[in-house]
């Protein structure tokens, strides 16, 4: 089975290709992911240096975030025009999950900045071997917005967890943030971002930890304009 991922949830965009399972190519750029509409050709030019296309693929992951909301929006929209024809499965997984699963065994609090005042966080206990995450309770990640905690920046050390270690992919916003709710040695002290190999051996790796119509993950309720 080939497998073509997709995130565009942050500032490193990226893409990555399994095959039965194992990685056979990965690619990431540096941009906003809103700000570069030509990166559909990218990424068809990525798979055809690679003696690949879009007919030789079986299924298909995208990153959920939180993140770019229009970024995630794009790239789920083009998996999905990709999959249409054939009716082939697109997967989702929380970014924020293969961001955990990236820093290695353990527990593992991912910490965004969720705008309007508030941080958002999830905390995860990882199996890197495994290729799996659960959250900090023993659940399976929903890969939705139950997953997450919406706090101000005052109470975030009280909705983590003791121990886990701390990071950020918003850390050159939060960095006074963090330091300010915990000890020097808790926290990864730069910006971290998901990697698209980590979300494909996180959908890959564990079919129960997957969404199977996946939605990007938006933390905040709509906004109704009065009239």
């Amino acid at each position: 089975m080939r497998c073509l991922v997709l995130d565009r949830s942050s500032v490193r965009p990226g893409m990555a290709v399994f095959e039965d399972g194992d990685l056979r190519f990965e690619q990431v750029w540096d941009g906003e992911p809103t700000r570069a509409p030509e990166w559909i050709a990218w990424t068809a030019e990525a798979l055809a240096g690679h003696g690949w296309n879009v007919p030789g693929l079986d299924a298909f992951v995208c990153g959920l975030g939180p993140g770019s909301f229009s970024g995630i929006r794009a790239c789920l929209s083009a998996l999905q025009g990709m999959a249409l024809p054939s009716g082939l499965p697109v997967w989702g997984v929380a970014s924020a999950a293969a961001l955990a699963l990236g820093q290695g065994d353990g527990g593992v609090t991912v910490v965004g900045d969720a705008r309007r005042n508030r941080l958002w966080c999830v905390s995860y206990v990882v199996d890197a071997a495994a290729g799996r995450v659960r959250l900090s309770d023993g659940r399976v990640p929903a890969h939705t917005a139950d997953d997450f905690q919406l706090v101000p920046s005052n109470a975030l050390a009280h909705a983590v967890p003791d121990g886990t270690r701390i990071v950020s992919p918003d850390w050159d916003r939060l960095s006074n943030v963090l330091a300010a709710a915990f000890p020097a040695e808790r926290l990864i002290s730069r910006a971290v971002f998901p990697r698209p190999a980590d979300l494909g051996r996180l959908a890959l790796s564990d079919a129960a930890g997957r969404v199977t119509e996946p939605l990007p993950i938006y933390l905040h309720p709509a906004v109704a304009a009065k009239e």
